[in-house]
């Protein structure tokens, strides 16, 4: 590499500048003095790197690299009292403590889970338009029962209030519609899907707290007064208190 340099008319300074390598690594390379340069790696990349500016063949460089440093066995050396051993052929590891950590990790993070993420009750479903598979305990008030009404009729008069502070919810439903009524007490009074078609008089002490599916198709009149369920109705569920 030296000659080629030399008929090349480059100098080592040239050559440093060329291939970024300092001076005294080159001229330590052309002396093939190798156990002074950084290891068997970094030399044949300096070869490699130093063959293309002389326009030689790299290959048989490396070849002749490998005819000079032959490669040693490679033998790897733990440092003292690491605790540590590499496995001999055959040798089998016991992994069982390692299995017992991670069952017990899985155990604890299961637990975070369950104290900081678990309900502590489940969320009570409010009713819609579709009734419930099953209906809430009334208390012990009898209702009259549902009576047919055929739309564009006027709503007949009601039986009478079976006490004073007794008051009447009147409802015609026009399609099948869900309805719950709670009293002053908040006791449910009345829940049940209901027929189209059908009229139903609903006895209890008010204020009355209200839920209507299917509001749309339903009327409603209180002490004479029609109640317009509109403003109060969202997603056609009717929610609200009347006194």
């Amino acid at each position: 590499m030296r000659d080629a340099r030399t008929a090349l008319g480059l100098t080592i300074a040239d050559v440093a500048q060329s291939i970024k390598f300092s001076p005294r690594q080159i001229e330590t390379l052309e002396r093939n003095d190798f156990d002074k340069l950084p290891g068997a790696t970094f030399v044949r990349g300096f070869i490699r790197s130093y063959a293309k500016l002389l326009r030689l063949d790299e290959q048989a460089l490396l070849v002749m690299l490998d005819q000079k440093t032959p490669h040693a066995d490679l033998q790897i050396n733990l440092p003292e009292d690491t605790g540590a051993a590499l496995p001999q052929p055959g040798e089998q590891r016991n992994y069982l403590p390692h299995l017992v950590l991670v069952v017990v990790l899985a155990a604890l993070a299961l637990a975070l889970f369950s104290f900081f993420d678990w309900p502590s009750k489940p969320d009570t479903p409010k009713p819609t338009s579709n009734a419930p598979a099953v209906a809430p305990p009334l208390a012990h008030i009898e209702q009259p029962p549902a009576t047919r009404y055929e739309p564009g009729q006027p709503v007949p008069p009601s039986d009478p209030l079976p006490g004073p502070d007794i008051r009447q919810l009147v409802f015609v439903f026009e399609d099948k519609s869900w309805v719950e009524v709670k009293d002053a007490a908040q006791r449910v009074i009345f829940a049940q899907n209901n027929e189209p078609g059908t009229r139903q008089i609903v006895n209890g002490k008010p204020p009355f707290a209200l839920v209507i599916g299917n509001a749309s198709r339903v009327q409603l009149q209180f002490e004479d007064r029609q109640i317009d369920l509109q403003p109060h109705t969202k997603v056609d569920v009717a929610r609200f208190t009347l006194e």
